[in-house]
Order: C-alpha cells, then structure tokens, then sequence
C-alpha cells in the first residue's frame, strides 16, 4: 500500500504523490492555487523560454531556469470569491497544450496554446460578455497568418511575428491547410473559412496566376542578368 500523507503549512499544504511528483495546495489574497510540482532536480534549461517554480509558498516565473521546485502537471486557479480564474498544464516549469483563462464573471477571457513554453497555435480572446475580440494563430511564439480584430473588423496579416502583406500571408494560409495546420471550427473561425462565390473565386484564381507570372518574369530576370554576368567574365581584356 502506497503511503500518503498531507503537511499543513501556514501558507497551504503539500500532498506527496509519489517520490517525483508533489500536489501543492496555496493561497494569495486574491486567488487559490492547487498544481504539481517535479521532486527532480536534473533538468537542463532553455535561455529564452519562461519556467514557473515553487518557492516560499509562492509561485515564480524567470526565463532560462528556476530557483525552487519546477511546476509540472496540472494547473488550477481560482477566485477567493468563488469561480476558476485559469487552468492549463506545465511540462517541467513550461506552459503545455492549451491554456483557458477566465473573468470574475464566469465568462471565457482567452484560450491559447502552448507547445513547451512557446504559443503555437489558435489564439482566441473575449470580452466580458463572451464576445469573440481576437482571434489568430501563433507559430513559434510569434504572430503568424490573419490575425482578427473582431470589434473594429481589422485584419492584419503575419509572418514569423513581422507584418506582411495580405497575398503573401494568404500564401501561407493556404500551405498550412494543406498540411493540416489550420483546423475550422464552426464557432470561432466561421468567417475566416466561408465559402467564396464564384466571382470572388474567380478573382483569386486570377490574382494567383498574375502573381505566379510575376514570379516567373521576375526569375528569367534574375537568370538574364546572371549570364550576362558570365558572359562579361569570360570575355578576354584588350590589350
């Protein structure tokens, strides 16, 4: 039989799960806690990715590594008043799959994912009332694709974090659904995947292939200016 046993402590109390994971159970004047914490001490940090640890009956963050025990598992926090205020899970001090947090109110704040401290993936943030505000896509920690600004309907268009222009993002867009990226659903992404008529079809068709001949004149550009190049190269000097 596995022994288990709690230690109350002024601040909360520790649960010892097994010899490497640890249930810890604290409070602030805001805010509940319960999350794990990792009883091992090897692990080898990243410079620029953010861990959490436990120290001192508090929580703490610091990019590059951690001065207590590494926060591993699930995560749970909530309101002293009463409701969840954010939940997610940590994989050895970094945040892991997706994210939630929530408004007093009970209402949906924003959803994000994670993959081992860096945001990759859709991103989704509310108002109070529950009324979709932002919406876009992370890719390596940074901006990438359409991102929308729900309430003043702009768009802007990203590339590893840089603003681009709006074909070139559309490019990208449509590589990622290809490959399986980008995933519709029916209640955050229903205007950005709807269906074109035949005329907005037809227009893209055509802006695609005007900017597939660009792309070519520009090549047979570059390929005429190289042999010219040659050509000078290899003609003899006069004496």
């Amino acid at each position: 039989m596995k022994l288990l046993f709690t230690l109350i402590l002024l601040f909360g109390s520790t649960q010892y799960i097994n010899k490497d994971i640890t249930r810890k159970v604290i409070s602030d004047d805001d805010y509940n806690y319960t999350f794990y914490v990792s009883n091992k001490n090897t692990l080898s940090y990243q410079d620029f990715k953010e861990y959490h640890w436990y120290k001192s009956g508090k929580i703490h963050s610091s990019f590059g590594g951690g001065d207590g025990q590494i926060l591993h598992g699930h995560y749970n926090k909530t309101y002293r008043g009463n409701g969840i205020a954010e939940q997610g899970d940590f994989y050895y001090g970094l945040k892991n799959d997706t994210w939630r947090n929530w408004y007093e109110n009970g209402k949906i704040k924003n959803i994000s994912n994670w993959q081992k401290g860096f945001l990759s993936g859709t991103y989704n943030e509310f108002t109070e009332s529950g009324v979709l505000l932002v919406s876009g896509k992370y890719k390596n920690n940074k901006k990438h694709g359409r991102w929308i600004s729900h309430n003043t309907n702009d768009t802007l268009y990203f590339k590893k974090g840089e603003k681009v222009i709006k074909e070139a993002a559309e490019e990208e867009i449509e590589d990622d659904k290809k490959k399986g990226v980008i995933v519709k659903t029916k209640d955050f992404f229903k205007d950005i995947f709807k269906k074109k008529t035949p005329e907005e079809k037809e227009k893209a068709k055509k802006e695609k292939e005007i900017r597939k001949q660009k792309k070519e004149i520009e090549k047979k550009r570059k390929e005429l200016a190289k042999k010219k190049e040659a050509s000078k190269k290899n003609t003899p000097k006069k004496q």
